[in-house]
Order: structure tokens, then C-alpha cells, then sequence
């Protein structure tokens, strides 16, 4: 079973977190894959976890060691929501530095969409892949996938859906003319 999770460790170096709860989640018969750093210093991660009760157990062994900020199973198909709905979450997810979530709920949304609503959303996409790379200490991957999203972020209005596209825009331009990928709101 596949659970991601954000804590906040109390360890101040990450890597020293990284690999205790690392072994926390072997011993046990888990794993954790993909970390991703936000900026507040926040850690996410997938834990892989053969049932319920061992994603539990490794939460409970845990604890004493990370403040959880939020634990979810990706394995729960996710209820119908009206487009709306599914944007104004994506936003949320996108302002919280949960990139990973923004990206995956717009996708369905991307897929179904067409023309330059299509193109657009990719790009948003596409932004939130590059800071999911850079979460992951991937500078140069996270900078290349910006440049394939610049392109596309262009919409004739100023909002999409409550997301402010110039701003994302500018955002982008700005972190390619400086090489630097801090987080930002849409």
C-alpha cells in the first residue's frame, strides 16, 4: 500500500531524519521513497507499506521524532468533484509547497481538456514537476523543466480559474534569469 505523508522533523540535519526514519520503515517491512524538502523544512515522502496496520506502526514509531503534518493513502481513488472544485484544491495544494498533489490532481483536468485550456494546464503541470525536483535537491532538472513550461504559460485572461498566470509566468522567468527555484503562490 502506498501512503504519502509531510512531518516536520525535530533532527535538525534532514539527512540524519532521512535515514532514521528510513530504518524505522525497514524494520517494520516498509519502505520510503521520493523525499522531498519544502521550503519550511518539512519533509514528504511515499511510504510503501505492506498494510494499514504497518503504515500505523511506522506513524506511531515515528512521532516522537517528526510533528505529522498531514498522512493520506494514495491508494483511495479520490470522489468525483466539479472542475472548480478540483482547481481551487490544486491551488491550495500548490500555495502549502504540495507540488507533488497539485500536479496529480490537475491531470485528470489536463487530460480531458482542449486547445489552449489544455496548454496551459500542462504548463502549470509542468511547474510543479520542476519544484517537486527541486524539493529533491534536483536544481538543473527542475530549471530544464521550467524551460519547457515557459512557452505554454499564456492565457488570454489575467486569472484561469482563480490562478494567476502572469504571476506564474513571472515567477518563471524570474527563477530561470537567476537559477533559483524558490516557492511561490498562484
Amino acid at each position: 500500500m502506498r501512503f504519502l505523508i509531510r512531518m516536520i522533523p525535530k533532527e535538525p540535519d534532514r539527512s540524519i531524519f532521512l535515514s532514521e526514519a528510513k530504518s524505522i520503515a525497514r524494520s517494520i517491512g516498509a519502505s520510503i521513497k521520493h523525499p522531498r524538502w519544502t521550503s519550511r523544512g518539512a519533509l514528504e515522502v511515499d511510504v510503501f507499506a505492506p498494510s494499514p496496520e504497518d503504515f500505523q506502526l511506522f506513524m506511531a514509531v515515528v512521532e516522537p521524532l517528526a510533528a505529522t503534518e498531514f498522512a493520506r493513502s494514495l491508494d483511495e481513488v479520490p470522489p468525483f468533484k466539479p472542475k472548480d472544485d478540483v482547481l481551487k484544491e490544486a491551488i491550495g495544494y500548490f500555495d502549502s509547497e504540495r507540488f507533488w498533489e497539485c500536479h496529480e490532481t490537475l491531470e485528470p483536468l489536463w487530460r480531458s481538456a482542449k486547445g489552449e485550456e489544455r496548454s496551459l494546464l500542462q504548463a502549470i503541470i509542468l511547474v510543479c514537476a520542476a519544484l517537486v525536483h527541486e524539493q529533491r535537491g534536483e536544481r538543473d532538472v527542475a530549471l530544464g523543466i521550467y524551460r519547457r513550461a515557459l512557452p505554454q504559460l499564456a492565457w488570454g485572461e489575467k486569472t484561469y480559474h482563480g490562478i494567476d498566470v502572469p504571476r506564474v509566468r513571472k515567477n518563471v522567468e524570474v527563477s530561470l534569469a537567476k537559477g533559483e527555484l524558490p516557492p511561490f503562490a498562484i
